[in-house]
């Protein structure tokens, strides 16, 4: 725009940041460059063509730029954040805190700094940081920003600390939509630790998904007919060594390749390893999306003629949720990552079973629910198991205890969980409770509460986190397992049953809180199934005391694991594609999704 030169640095500015925010990110950075011909050192020009240029990918040029801004005003708290941004993109997370650290010590009421902080502390297993950076940002928005206030509560979780999620409950459920412009939505992973109705769940989820489907305009699609080779693509972040992949690959490896054609969109790491390369042997096409934005993510596979685009991420951590607000396949599909409605109106169907969403509950989702013969969860009958249980002093533990394991993450464990554990301590002095340790903080928590109530804290087993195939091993040890509520295990619940561990579980009203109660169903072992605390308590008691009796149930399961369908990744498949073929049908006649059992 060669007529820039005739205009201010003021009038320049203007004109940028306007093509700035209608997202013409080439004509904003042409009009910056006039300005800081005119004016080298403006700090604004160069702090703004600096985020043009982050957006842009240029990280070297975002870098240089607002290092610039920040050289000519160096106490604008958001020039550091915003080079904070930057340093993060480049991988460079130890820099960028240094920035965030920088932004809230030159102004603490600086939200959008307290915000990065949090979200960084948590990704590098700051989870104490993470919390007091969060509860700044819950102060400062005066409870406003549901974002916050979701993970303030799962940080909390994580550590183990109890005594202020229920008022982070509380302040959930005031929350005003954000369409009266008076709050922003919770993350809805965040509500998974807490007893909301389904009811709940789903409002909370409408709410996420439609912020994002506010501001993405999505592609339409006509109906056409099949193929021969019906397009699925699956997108997520999970492709690598990832409970996701290890549960999906030889349901993947399965599809009739003659009939489907398989495409994985991948966003999250590009290290090599054994389940990626099985992941990536499954494929007829690998690509990798992790460098383009949402809007060019979504081009490419509609470029790519996506008939149905199967998310596997949902509202999980570093899920690309615009991808799927803008619509790139006529069909999509939520499955096996979130345990719960995505919400909104860009999702079709949900794959699900009729125990995780029981018939009649199929209001409390967005989606059309679609549902598998047996259980909506696949595994992997190639993973390897004890061929005999592990000796329990090869684990730590000790030789002649009754271990009791919980090996869920810590955040899915909550008083009305602990309270039964610690009743099965009390009433088998040679219990011990086995867990992995995932936060010292929550280790400690947890110790300090169990002396508490009189139970040696020593009886509080930590286990280090390992390889998946070690991990499968020393779970053989345990001589039952209790799950979590009412987020309960999902990949930790398929392999305690995997290694032949009895495991009791508490199903309540939500997607989250029936997985295992799901595979117990499939597995014909539903007298392991508790529907309420008073139940799931006796049964835990009941397990611990009969040793005969879980003996038997042990003896059981092992044989019931050799034989059932559940392990059997290539047995899961065809009810999947029957699944998918029946999708198709109804849409490329012209037919609105309707849900369905297989």
């Amino acid at each position: 725009m060669s007529g820039g030169k005739h205009k201010t640095a003021d009038q320049l500015l203007q004109d940028a940041v306007k093509l700035h925010l209608s997202g013409d990110l080439d004509g904003a950075g042409r009009l910056y460059k006039s300005l800081l011909k005119q004016m080298p050192l403006h700090p604004d020009g160069l702090h703004l063509s600096g985020l043009a240029a982050m957006q842009k990918g240029e990280l070297k040029e975002a870098e240089r730029l607002i290092r610039g801004a920040i050289a000519a005003s160096p106490k604008a708290a958001a020039y550091h954040g915003n080079l904070g941004t930057v340093l993060i993109s480049a991988g460079r997370p130890d820099q960028a805190m240094e920035c965030y650290r920088r932004a809230v010590e030159l102004d603490e009421s600086y939200v959008d700094g307290w915000r990065n902080m949090a979200s960084l502390a948590a990704r590098t297993g700051d989870h104490e940081g993470s919390a007091l950076a969060y509860s700044n940002v819950v102060r400062l928005t005066g409870g406003a920003d549901g974002g916050a206030l979701g993970y303030l509560g799962l940080e909390l979780a994580v550590l183990c600390d109890w005594d202020n999620i229920p008022m982070v409950r509380e302040a959930i459920s005031a929350l005003p939509s954000w369409r009266t412009g008076k709050s922003l939505p919770v993350p809805p992973f965040t509500l998974l630790i807490h007893d909301f109705s389904p009811a709940e769940q789903r409002r909370h989820a409408d709410e996420a998904a439609s912020f994002i489907e506010n501001r993405t305009a999505p592609m339409r699609h006509a109906p056409q007919a099949r193929r021969p080779r019906l397009r699925l693509g699956y997108l997520s972040e999970d492709f690598h060594d990832h409970a996701t992949a290890y549960l999906l690959a030889e349901a993947l490896e399965s599809h009739d390749r003659s009939r489907f054609e398989i495409f994985a969109y991948s966003y999250g790491p590009e290290a090599e390893g054994p389940v990626r390369a099985r992941l990536k042997g499954a494929c007829d096409h690998w690509v990798e999306l992790g460098r383009l934005s949402d809007a060019d993510a979504a081009g490419r596979i509609r470029a790519d003629g996506i008939d149905i685009l199967v998310d596997l991420k949902g509202h999980t951590g570093m899920a690309r949720t615009g991808i799927l607000a803008a619509r790139p396949a006529p069909l999509q599909v939520a499955w096996l990552g979130f345990p719960g409605t995505f919400g909104g109106s860009c999702m079709d169907y949900i794959i699900a079973d009729r125990f995780v969403i029981p018939p009649g509950a199929e209001g409390d989702y967005a989606e059309q629910v679609v549902r598998l013969p047996l259980c909506y969860q696949p595994n992997d009958s190639r993973r390897p198991r004890a061929a005999a249980r592990e000796p329990k002093a090869k684990w730590g533990l000790p030789g002649d205890a009754f271990v009791v394991a919980v090996f869920n993450n810590s955040f899915k464990i909550n008083a009305e969980a602990f309270a039964v554990w610690i009743s099965v301590l009390q009433a088998q002095p040679d219990a011990v409770l086995w867990f992995v340790e995932f936060h010292p903080a929550a280790t400690a928590s947890l110790r300090a509460m169990a002396q508490a109530v009189g139970i040696d804290p020593a009886r509080l087993v930590f286990a280090p986190r390992l390889s998946q195939a070690e991990h499968l091993a020393r779970l053989s040890a345990a001589d039952l397992f209790l799950d979590t509520w009412p987020c309960g295990g999902h990949t930790t619940a398929s392999d305690a049953l995997w290694a032949g561990v009895p495991l009791v579980a508490w199903a309540g009203r939500t997607f989250a809180s029936r997985v295992a109660g799901s595979l117990l169903h499939a597995l014909g072992f539903d007298e392991l199934i508790a529907e309420s605390q008073g139940a799931y308590y006796a049964l835990a008691q009941h397990l611990a005391k009969d040793r005969d009796a879980l003996a038997q149930l042990r003896a059981r399961l092992w044989a019931a694991g050799q034989s059932s369908p559940l392990f059997d990744g290539k047995a899961f498949t065809p009810p999947l594609e029957q699944a998918f073929d029946t999708m198709w049908a109804t849409w490329e006649t012209g037919g609105k999704p309707q849900g369905f059992d297989v």
